[in-house]
């Protein structure tokens, strides 16, 4: 055999092998930012999560980083800084207990019939 050819055919069965073991990047959810006009309520169904309202009848559901005591009992208030709400990085606080949060993801959620 061509010693040219033994390099490149050993040069390709190097490179199928590193491309088979080569293993994808965790790839993360986009980061969703919600227009703050576009926001007509929201819910506080438990501890973790905020579900907002928007006004033309699509519904957002934020699963907080953490547990944030007292969300779902006490008006809270959100730390914005343009007219827009971001996943993984906003913050809200906690009226009654002090407590402040970081949103997590947004997922779209389907309206309740």
């Amino acid at each position: 055999m061509n010693p040219a050819k033994s390099l490149t055919v050993a040069a390709l069965g190097l490179l199928i092998c590193v491309s088979a073991d080569a293993q994808p990047a965790a790839q993360s959810p986009p980061r969703v930012c919600l227009n703050l006009r576009d926001i007509h309520h929201t819910d506080t169904p438990d501890d973790r999560t905020i579900v907002f309202h928007m006004r033309d009848g699509k519904i957002w559901r934020n699963s907080l980083r953490s547990v944030c005591p007292m969300l779902h009992t006490s008006p809270y208030s959100q730390v914005v800084y343009s007219d827009q709400v971001c996943s993984n990085q906003q913050f809200i606080k906690v009226e009654q207990s002090g407590y402040t949060c970081v949103l997590g993801d947004f997922a779209p959620a389907v309206p309740k019939p």
